[in-house]
C-alpha cells in the first residue's frame, strides 16, 4: 500500500451563526468573517487543508454553499492558498445530509473510491500539525476497517449546546461508536464527563465516497435520488456547480447525523489531540481571541479603563468601556449588542426576536441627526430641488442654464457655461417628467433642447464645449465626454416626451462620435477633435451609461453591443487588478501614463459599479459582479474621510494620500452603488446607502435656499465651496431617484 494517502476536503459553508449576533446574520453568515485574524473562517479553514505533512496528501477542495453566497464562496475560495476543485451551490438550504449529499453523488460517478473528509467552515483549530495527524490517524484507520470515521472532540465542560458521540471499549485513540447523542441538559452532560466514554461531536466526518453513497441509497433514497437529480440537472460554469432547484428543493431537510450516522452499518471515532472550538458564540469567540494583559479581546477602535476578561468589538464608532467585567460589546453600524459573557448563549434567543422585528433598519445616522425620512426625501426633491433649478437655474434671456447658483439660490456668473451641463439638466427635467413631476416640465424642456440645438451643434459636426456668460460660443472643440453626456440626456428626453428630434439628434451625435473620436487602432474614443497627449477612463464610462440609456429606451441590440465595448475596455484597459482600481489617465495609445501622479477617485469607483451592476442585469455577464466587488472594497476601505464618512475626492491608487476635501458628487455615487449592491447581493457594507444618505443630507443639502447644496467640505466637515454647480444636481437627483426606486422594489418584494 501506498504510504501517503490522498485526501479531498470538503467544506460545508451552509450555517447561519445566529449565536453571533449582530455580526453574523442571514446576509453574511459567520465563516464570511474575521473573527480571530485577518482572514475569514473559511480562508482559515481552507488553509488548514493546504497543510504539507506526512502520510496524507490534500487534494483540491470542494466547498459546498447556498447559491445566495456565491461570489463570497468563490472570492475566497480563488484567493486562498488551497486550490478549489468545485464550488457546489446550493439553491436553498436543506440542511447537512443533502448538502453532503450533492458533493458525494458530484464524486460517486467519476471517483467513487476517493476518500473524502467533512469540515465544517467555521470552526477554530488553531494548531495545523496537531489537526493533520489526527486525519492520517483517521485515513488509515478508514483503510482498514471502512465504513465511516468520526473525530471527537474531548470535552472540558459539561456543554449544552453540542451533541456527543458515546465509544466504545477500547484503549484509542480510535473506537468504535456506540451512538450518537443530542444535546443533553445539564444534568446528563454532567453524566457525560464523568462516565469518561463521551466526546463531543465536531462535525468532522471521512469516507469514501462509495460507502457513503450506499449509506444514502439504503437509509436515505429520496435525499440520495434527488440530490443525485440536482447534481445531474445542473448548471456547470466552470469550477461553479449550480445544484437544480426543483431536484434539490424535493430533497427531504436533514441533518447527516440523523439520516446517516445514527445508523450506519459501521462507524467508528478517533480522539482529536488538538485544541478546537466551533465558535458558536461570543464567550467562545473571547476565548479563542488574542488577549491584553487585562484578558480582553479588542478589536476596532476600542478604548478601556479597568475593564478585565471582556470581548470588545467595534465596527463603526470609538467604544469606550470603563469598570465593568466579563462583558461581551458589538457594535455595528445597524445594531448594539451588550451581554454578560457567561450569558452570551442567549444571543440566539434574542436573535429569534428580531427577526420578527423589522430588522435591520433602512436608516442609521453617523452624523448625529436623524436621516431624512422618505417623505422628506420626496419634498426635498420634488417641492424644492425641482423647483429652483426650473427657475432660478435657467437662464431665460441669453439661454441654457447658469453655470452655479449662489448659496442664496442667485445666478454666480463664473465666465463661462459649459454645455454637458445643460444635458445634465435635460437627463434631470426629463426623468422628472417621467416621475409625474407637475411643475412646468415641457417648457423647460423647450427652452433647454432649443438652446442645446439652436447654439451648440458645430457647423462641421458635433456638440461645442463651452459658451460664454452671454450665449456666444467660447471653446467650439468638440469634447468626447460632452458628446456622450449630450446622448445620454437625448436618451431620456426621447423616453418622457417621444420627440422625433431627440432621436434624430442621438442619430447625428452617434455618426459625429463614430466619425472623427473613435479609435480604430486601440479603442475607445479620442478625448477631443483638439488633440491632447492623453486619454481618460471617464468619458468612456458616461459612452456606457449613454449606450445603456439608449438600449434601456429602445430594446436595440447595437446599444447594448456598443455597451459590451466599453465594459470590455474597461477589463482590458482601466481595471487595475493589482491596486483594484480604475486607472483615470493614460498615454494617447493607452499604455501608461508616466507624466501624472497615479491618482483615483472613489467617485468614480462608485459611479462604474451602479453602471457595471445595470450592464450585468440586461446583458447576462455577472462576471463584472467580480470587478464590481473589487472597486466597492477598495473605495470603502479608503475613500472615506473618517472625521465625516464623506467620500474623499482623490487618493493614491494604494488609499495613501487622501485628498482633505470631499465634494456632493462622490456621496451620490455612492449611495447609488449602495442601493444597487444591496438589491444585487454583492457581497459588502449593507449600509453604505444609509450612511450616504445620511452624509448627503445632513451635511450637504443644508444651505440658506431651499432646493440647494454645499458642494464641498474640508475633512472636518467645515463649507469650503463658494457656489452651487449646476453640473451637480445631475448627481443628486440620480441618487435620490435611485432611492426612491429602491424603495419602491423593497415594498413589493
Amino acid at each position: 500500500m501506498a504510504d501517503t494517502l490522498d485526501l479531498t476536503p470538503i467544506i460545508l459553508c451552509g450555517g447561519a451563526g445566529s449565536r453571533l449576533w449582530p455580526m453574523s446574520r442571514e446576509t453574511k453568515p459567520k465563516q464570511f468573517h474575521r473573527f480571530i485574524n485577518d482572514k475569514t473562517l473559511l480562508v482559515n479553514t481552507l488553509e488548514r487543508v493546504a497543510y504539507v505533512g506526512k502520510g496524507l496528501n490534500y487534494l483540491p477542495a470542494r466547498i459546498v454553499g447556498g447559491i445566495a453566497f456565491e461570489e463570497q464562496l468563490v472570492e475566497q475560495g480563488e484567493t486562498g492558498s488551497t486550490e478549489v476543485e468545485r464550488y457546489v451551490l446550493e439553491p436553498m438550504i436543506r440542511d447537512t445530509a443533502p448538502a453532503i449529499a450533492a458533493a458525494v453523488a458530484d464524486l460517486a460517478v467519476s471517483d467513487p473510491e476517493r476518500i473524502v473528509v467533512v469540515l465544517p467552515s467555521d470552526h477554530e483549530i488553531p494548531d495545523h500539525a496537531a489537526f493533520h495527524s489526527v486525519l492520517r490517524r483517521a485515513a488509515e484507520e478508514l483503510r482498514g476497517r471502512g465504513g465511516i470515521m468520526t473525530i471527537g472532540i474531548a470535552p472540558t465542560r459539561p456543554e449544552t449546546q453540542y451533541g456527543y458521540i458515546e465509544r466504545g471499549e477500547g484503549d484509542g485513540p480510535a473506537y468504535d461508536v456506540l451512538r450518537f447523542r443530542e444535546k443533553p441538559d445539564l444534568g446528563t452532560a454532567k453524566q457525560f464527563i464523568q462516565s469518561g466514554r463521551y466526546f463531543w461531536n465536531g462535525g468532522i466526518f471521512m469516507f469514501r465516497v462509495a460507502d457513503m453513497a450506499a449509506e444514502l441509497e439504503r437509509q436515505q433514497p429520496e435525499v440520495w435520488k434527488q440530490a443525485r437529480l440536482a447534481v445531474a440537472n445542473a448548471r456547470i460554469e466552470g469550477k461553479r456547480v449550480r445544484l437544480d432547484a426543483e431536484a434539490f428543493a424535493a430533497a427531504p431537510k436533514i441533518s447527516i447525523d440523523y439520516a446517516v450516522m445514527e445508523n450506519a452499518a459501521s462507524i467508528g471515532v478517533i480522539e482529536a489531540t488538538f485544541e478546537w472550538s466551533d465558535l458558536g458564540s461570543w464567550s467562545q469567540l473571547h476565548d479563542a481571541s488574542h488577549k491584553d494583559e487585562h484578558g480582553n479581546a479588542c478589536f476596532g477602535e476600542v478604548l478601556t479603563l479597568d475593564v478585565r476578561n471582556s470581548y470588545l468589538r467595534s465596527e463603526d464608532r470609538l467604544l469606550a468601556v470603563a469598570g465593568l467585567d466579563d462583558l461581551v460589546v458589538v457594535s455595528q453600524p445597524d445594531a448594539l449588542l451588550i451581554t454578560h459573557r457567561d450569558r452570551s448563549y442567549m444571543v440566539k434567543n434574542l436573535f429569534e426576536q428580531v427577526r420578527k422585528m423589522d430588522w435591520p433598519p433602512l436608516a442609521v445616522a453617523h452624523s448625529g441627526r436623524p436621516v431624512p425620512s422618505l417623505e422628506h426625501i420626496r419634498k426635498w426633491l420634488f417641492e424644492s430641488a425641482l423647483p429652483l433649478w426650473s427657475t432660478a437655474g435657467l437662464d431665460l434671456i441669453n439661454g441654457g442654464v447658469y453655470e452655479a447658483l449662489h448659496h442664496d439660490g442667485t445666478p454666480a456668473d463664473l465666465g463661462f457655461k459649459r454645455l454637458r451641463v445643460l444635458a445634465r439638466q435635460i437627463y434631470c427635467f426629463s426623468h422628472a417628467r417621467m416621475l409625474g413631476w407637475n411643475g412646468n416640465s415641457d417648457n423647460v424642456l423647450h427652452h433647454l433642447f432649443n438652446t442645446l440645438t439652436g447654439t451648440g451643434w458645430h457647423a462641421e459636426g458635433g456638440w461645442i464645449h463651452t459658451f460664454r456668460t452671454d450665449g456666444s460660443v467660447l471653446d467650439d472643440q468638440r469634447d468626447a465626454y460632452d458628446q456622450f453626456f449630450v446622448l445620454f440626456a437625448l436618451a431620456w428626453l426621447w423616453r418622457a416626451t417621444k420627440w422625433p428630434e431627440a432621436e434624430e439628434w442621438a442619430r447625428r451625435t452617434i455618426e459625429f462620435v463614430d466619425a472623427r473620436l473613435a479609435d480604430t487602432e486601440n479603442g475607445g474614443f479620442f478625448e477631443s477633435t483638439k488633440p491632447t497627449d492623453y486619454r481618460r477612463a471617464n468619458p468612456h464610462m458616461h459612452a456606457l451609461e449613454a449606450f445603456l440609456a439608449w438600449y434601456e429606451a429602445t430594446g436595440e441590440q447595437a446599444f447594448l453591443d456598443r455597451a459590451t465595448k466599453m465594459v470590455d475596455l474597461f477589463r482590458e484597459r482601466f481595471f487595475d487588478h493589482e491596486t483594484w482600481s480604475v486607472t483615470e489617465y493614460f498615454a494617447p495609445d493607452w499604455s501608461s501614463c508616466t507624466d501624472r501622479v497615479a491618482e483615483i477617485e472613489p467617485g468614480h469607483h462608485y459611479e462604474w459599479i451602479w453602471l457595471l451592476l445595470r450592464y450585468a442585469e440586461v446583458s447576462g455577464d455577472t462576471q463584472v459582479r467580480d470587478y464590481c466587488r473589487k472597486l466597492y472594497a477598495t473605495s470603502h476601505a479608503f475613500g472615506h474621510a473618517r472625521g465625516t464618512d464623506a467620500v474623499c475626492d482623490r487618493m493614491a491608487p494604494d488609499g495613501s494620500n487622501m485628498s482633505g476635501t470631499s465634494r456632493l458628487w462622490p456621496q451620490t455615487e455612492a449611495l447609488k452603488a449602495g442601493l444597487r449592491a444591496r438589491l444585487d447581493g454583492l457581497p459588502g457594507d449593507e449600509t453604505l446607502f444609509i450612511r450616504m444618505l445620511d452624509v448627503i443630507f445632513n451635511r450637504y443639502l443644508v444651505s440658506p435656499v431651499e432646493g440647494g447644496w454645499f458642494d464641498q467640505l474640508d475633512a472636518r466637515g467645515r463649507v469650503i465651496s463658494a457656489n452651487m454647480p449646476t453640473s451637480t444636481f445631475y448627481h443628486v437627483f440620480c441618487g435620490l431617484v435611485e432611492y426612491l426606486d429602491f424603495q419602491n422594489r423593497q415594498a413589493g418584494a
